[in-house]
């Protein structure tokens, strides 16, 4: 029986809010594999049953769930809590709002892109796969011969996020899904779409160094690419904390 399953895989609930310790129980049973992506949650009622807890408990616990990114809720009548796949999107929020409100300066940012990216250059030069090269190398071609918009302009950012895949470091990966986010998110709302900082050719040759299989050319490379983006993207800092602030305070103004 699936309340059978259910009593078995989580632990007895004790101290924490009630809320809490079931969805650190179900984020448990997730992460140990014991639900997979795609896989649905059993229902408010069963999870009630099981943890002996109200229903509106549970769906205090799997609207946690779904904020974290584990879950993905879905209506009808064969919706409910599915297990989603991992994602970096409440960090992402994180750091974009921490730009927005003045907790992380732009020279913060690049100081990070400075110190992380050639370093990840670096690892894909050692570790890129066949399929990471293609990817890099398609990337590359489409900035060469797009035109400037969101397509371009996520594209471009997209390169560093393949680099991070092609690291085959889970930590760099995320780092990196962080990076590019909030660059889009900073260059959209800054500036318009159709001029975008990059060189196509700056890119082409952090791909080639990589596909050389050159550690330190692909890291030289990456480190003269953020030089060349770097003064640029600082010069947008004041202006998007200006528009951010006039973004609040339309926002109070229409609540009031």
């Amino acid at each position: 029986m699936e309340r059978d399953k259910v009593m078995a895989n989580f632990i007895s609930l004790q101290r924490k809010r009630l809320f809490e310790e079931v969805s650190d129980a179900l984020k448990e049973a997730i992460l140990k594999g014991e639900y997979q992506v795609g896989d649905k949650l059993p229902s408010e009622m069963e999870l009630a049953e099981a943890f002996d807890v109200s229903r509106s408990v549970i769906r205090e616990a799997i609207r946690y769930l779904e904020l974290t990114g584990l879950v993905t809720i879905k209506q009808g009548a064969t919706g409910g809590a599915f297990v989603s796949e991992m994602s970096n999107n409440i960090l992402q929020i994180y750091m974009r709002d921490m730009v927005a409100f003045g907790n992380i300066s732009v020279s913060q940012y690049i100081e990070i892109r400075h110190y992380i990216e050639p370093e990840v250059s670096r690892l894909a030069a050692l570790r890129a796969t066949d399929k990471d090269l293609e990817y890099l190398e398609q990337s590359v071609l489409l900035s060469k011969n797009g035109k400037p918009g969101d397509a371009f302009l996520i594209n471009n950012m997209g390169f560093h996020q393949l680099l991070g895949r092609a690291s085959h470091n889970p930590f760099y990966m995320v780092i990196e899904d962080c990076l590019v986010e909030l660059s889009i998110e900073f260059i959209k709302t800054i500036k318009p779409v159709d001029v975008d900082p990059h060189d196509y050719k700056e890119h082409d040759a952090i791909y080639r160094a990589v596909f050389d299989r050159d550690p330190e050319r692909a890291m030289a490379a990456t480190q003269t690419h953020i030089e060349s983006v770097s003064e640029q993207v600082l010069g947008y800092e004041q202006s998007y904390q200006g528009m951010i602030e006039n973004q609040r305070d339309i926002a109070i103004d229409l609540k009031q």
